[in-house]
């Protein structure tokens, strides 16, 4: 994982460096498996700390979150809050909760069609039965 800082109108803080640093690559391993370079900015405009934080991974994902508030190392932690409900959201999309069941048109093809010769033994028409049932109800 490659990090790159940039300070807007602020010293170089090396402490806040590593604090965001090492909460960012926790939240980030729980759900990304792949190379990531990630691009933090920190910036102070009047008396509002703003953090911002932009990554790409290898597989096309990309993600900016920010956040803005009168303390640096909240902006961080908040920042990190919407970090990990973004990347959640992106797990559950790729992951497929809904277990689909064979549609009635693929079953209607097999109905007319003959098996090369095949034999067919009565344990696989149980079994087929069964999981017809299983899927009707």
């Amino acid at each position: 994982m490659q990090f790159h800082f940039t300070f807007k109108h602020m010293e170089t803080s090396e402490a806040l460096r590593q604090h965001a640093e090492a909460k960012i690559k926790v939240e980030v391993d729980k759900f990304v498996t792949k190379p990531i370079e990630c691009s933090v900015t920190f910036s102070v405009d009047r008396h509002l700390h703003t953090a911002y934080c932009s990554f790409n991974a290898d597989d096309g994902f990309s993600c900016q979150v920010e956040h803005t508030s009168p303390d640096m190392y909240a902006s961080v932690d908040f920042m990190i809050d919407k970090l990990q409900g973004q990347l959640r959201r992106h797990k559950e999309k790729m992951k497929d909760h809904k277990h689909r069941r064979p549609s009635k048109r693929s079953s209607e093809n097999l109905k007319g069609r003959e098996f090369d010769g095949a034999e067919i033994d009565a344990v696989d028409i149980l079994k087929y039965e069964e999981a017809r049932r299983k899927a009707a109800s």
